[in-house]
């Protein structure tokens, strides 16, 4: 087996807009730097190659950017290449969100597609002998369930302590799997690491770019491996998790996101000292998938709006229902589903913001030793909640039709079943 590594600084210029928030949020500062951060992976001839961006979502149109210049210069057929968006909302404004008024900067997105094959390339061009190891360690207490259900049987987001809640709707993913790469030396060269939470924990005091959690961590494992070790962090299933305890005498402090990011690299750190060889093999299986659409009748949006506007609080539900109620033209989306073999594991790669319990149902039901199962990947998905989500009690923000809610209750089931066959053929 052969591996190589390679990461490209990707801040932009000041100024532009840091997606995730529903209003325009220019950066007026740099935190922690943005990185283009890939890992290229090959055997008898098979590639699987991985890079991961310091921004918040998918823009579906770099796929075929980034694949064709990756092809171009290294031959590696698109199939074989994943791309993936760490979420941080304090990120690279490349999205292009007109139902917020948020518009990306071009010149720099331009640059942004092309570092991002090139990260990829890079990484490529220097690929040596290498030993895949996997170890995977735990990280309690730093991730909550976000929706809760009330003791009135309401389902609610982002619950505060305030008596009347009774449970949250759903656990979390623990888990902090790590695939490392030795060289013939034994020296560690990069390793994947993922991990099950929102990267949305920079808190307002943070008004500038910040890879969040991830990007601390990578930092603090370059200090144990070397400047020239490199981390490519993939977001676990974390669609309904995020930072935030469901406890009002728990006040985070000011940049918490670089205490989670400590914590995470020391686990990270006990999963790499204790990982096991994986054995050979690299393989990929990628395939599109069809998913129906949420398409609600016009007495159903009537009687949502006045929902949302008599009790408060709905304005931005409104607005986004709105625009995708006027815009939206499509009866089903066609998204990519990925998942890559090193060794004995299994890398399961989804599109968009899933909720928690399909990473688990995937980690459950797997027929191999070890499993990543990742989020946010390939294409542009939108929040996947699931069907208990869509409860007629249910009041969440991830459910509320919109561009980034608009699949029905059953694609997360189905985007499983199909993840779960497609692993099979590997």
């Amino acid at each position: 087996m052969r591996v190589g590594f390679y990461e490209c600084d990707i801040t932009p210029p000041l100024g532009g807009n840091m997606p995730g928030y529903y209003r325009p949020n220019p950066a007026q500062n740099v935190f922690e730097r943005l990185y283009a951060k890939a890992c290229v992976v090959e055997e008898n001839g098979v590639y699987a190659a991985i890079v991961a961006l310091d921004t918040c979502e998918y823009v579906d149109e770099m796929t075929k950017i980034v694949t064709d210049r990756v092809a171009e210069y290294t031959g590696i057929p698109a199939e074989s290449v994943c791309i993936h968006v760490v979420h941080t909302h304090k990120g690279a404004p490349v999205e292009d969100c007109p139902w917020v008024g948020q518009r990306p900067d071009f010149t720099y997105r331009d640059v942004y597609y092309r570092l991002t094959a090139d990260a990829i390339i890079l990484a490529y061009k220097r690929m040596v002998p290498a030993v895949a190891k996997f170890g995977e360690s735990r990280v309690e207490g730093l991730a909550f369930n976000r929706n809760y259900v009330r003791t009135d049987g309401k389902i609610v987001s982002f619950g505060v302590g305030d008596g009347t809640l009774d449970r949250m709707l759903a656990g979390t993913d623990p888990a902090l799997p790590v695939l490392v790469f030795e060289g013939e030396d034994k020296k560690p060269l990069g390793a994947l690491v993922s991990f099950a939470c929102h990267q949305d924990c920079t808190g307002y005091e943070v008004n500038g770019y910040s890879s969040d959690y991830s990007g601390v961590m990578g930092k603090d494992l370059k200090k144990v491996y070397g400047e020239d070790f490199v981390s490519v962090f993939m977001i676990g299933t974390a669609g309904d998790i995020n930072h935030i305890p469901n406890d009002p005498s728990v006040k985070l402090p000011p940049f918490h996101y670089r205490d989670m990011g400590h914590t995470i690299a020391k686990r990270a750190i006990e999963a790499i000292e204790a990982a096991e060889p994986v054995g050979g093999g690299v393989s990929v299986v990628k395939e599109s998938i069809i998913l129906p659409r949420r398409q609600a009748k016009p007495q159903e949006t009537h009687d949502q709006l006045k929902d949302w506007l008599d009790n408060g609080g709905g304005l931005m539900r409104t607005r986004n229902l709105m625009y995708y109620q006027v815009v939206n033209r499509e009866e089903a989306s066609t998204l990519t589903l990925q998942t890559i073999r090193i060794g004995d594991t299994c890398i399961y790669v989804f599109p968009g913001e899933i909720y928690v319990n399909f990473g688990l149902e995937v980690k459950d039901k797997s027929k191999f030793k070890h499993n990543f199962v990742i989020e946010n990947s390939n294409a542009f998905g939108g929040y996947i909640p699931t069907p208990e989500a869509f409860d007629e009690n249910g009041d969440l923000y991830e459910t509320s039709l919109c561009f980034g809610s608009r699949h029905v209750p059953e694609a997360g089931g189905m985007m499983v079943d199909a993840l779960l066959r497609m692993a099979e053929k590997l």
